[in-house]
């Protein structure tokens, strides 16, 4: 081995950009930039280390690790991310062939390991760097987050309209969402999986329910309820509508003056660095994102 090497000072640099990106930036800015800079430090970073543990094979590593990141970033992985998921590790990468850009870091990882080295740090200290180079690589490919059913929120909204125009409201609520999520879908297939992998997701109506199914062929034999549109005169004569999509539960009530939605559960995502009551947070999403939408007032 060539623990040594490790001492490079732009090996370490390109690590302590790995962690900070991971575990703050991505945190605070969720933005596509820092992604790339977590492709860019950690294909110097990785084959640099791999190389310090493999002397004789440093030209085969550099190779693999262009292979394996152009694998990486494409869909022929996803099935081997579903099975690990689905094992309980999990596992998690976004495609965006852009991303491949960061491979011309490589031959400068590759010529920076070739330098001699000017520091040499005690071998604890190379211990540490080793470790610390691990869980960066660990933690880069680990999810953000996860979506959280939050369930038995029962939390009541009574607004002062009939029954009949809170259903008006939220089924031109609905279609409203499902045109901009339609349209997400429609850019992300573009963008993420080209000519080869088009309609990767999509949004389909059955007319029969009345029901916006979503769907991907990363996910196989599942559909989720986008959106519900409910008709009224069928159900008119109800105490108490029910509506449930995938993101959401309500049961709809009320009159011919007042009407009154009542939240039962709700999907949100939750950031693993998301502080504070991770249920009143998304009650507050839905509050400022769904009800001011269906009206500006409520008690």
């Amino acid at each position: 081995m060539e623990r040594h090497k490790l001492s490079n000072p732009v090996f370490i640099a390109a690590v302590l950009l790995l962690i900070v990106n991971d575990w703050y930036f991505k945190q605070t800015f969720h933005n596509g930039l820092t992604g790339k800079l977590s492709d860019f430090a950690g294909l110097f970073a990785f084959p640099f280390l791999l190389s310090a543990l493999f002397p004789r094979k440093i030209k085969l590593v550099y190779f693999f690790t262009l292979l394996f990141f152009v694998v990486w970033k494409s869909p022929l992985i996803q099935p081997v991310i579903d099975a690990l998921n689905g094992a309980g590790v999990p596992i998690y990468r976004t495609i965006d062939y852009t991303d491949y850009i960061a491979l011309l870091i490589l031959p400068v990882s590759f010529y920076q390991f070739n330098k001699p080295a000017v520091y040499h740090f005690k071998p604890i200290i190379l211990n540490m760097l080793m470790l610390f180079s691990l869980i960066s690589f660990i933690a880069t490919s680990m999810p953000p987050g996860a979506y959280t059913r939050f369930n038995d929120i029962n939390k009541v909204y009574t607004f002062d309209f009939s029954k009949r125009e809170l259903v008006s409201r939220i089924n031109a609520l609905q279609l409203e969402y499902v045109h901009e999520f339609n349209q997400y879908v429609k850019d992300n297939n573009k963008r993420s999986y080209g000519a080869l992998y088009k309609d990767t997701a999509r949004v389909d109506f059955d007319r029969s329910s009345s029901i916006f199914y979503y769907s991907s062929s990363l996910i196989k034999n599942k559909r989720d309820t986008l959106a519900m549109l409910i008709d009224y005169e069928r159900v008119k004569d109800a105490d108490t509508i029910v509506l449930k999509t995938m993101y959401a539960n309500l049961n709809i009530s009320g009159n011919n003056n007042t009407s009154q939605l009542k939240l039962l559960n709700l999907t949100n995502y939750v950031r693993k660095s998301e502080k504070g009551d991770h249920k009143e947070i998304a009650v507050g999403i839905f509050e400022k994102f769904t009800l001011k939408r269906i009206s500006t007032t409520w008690r």
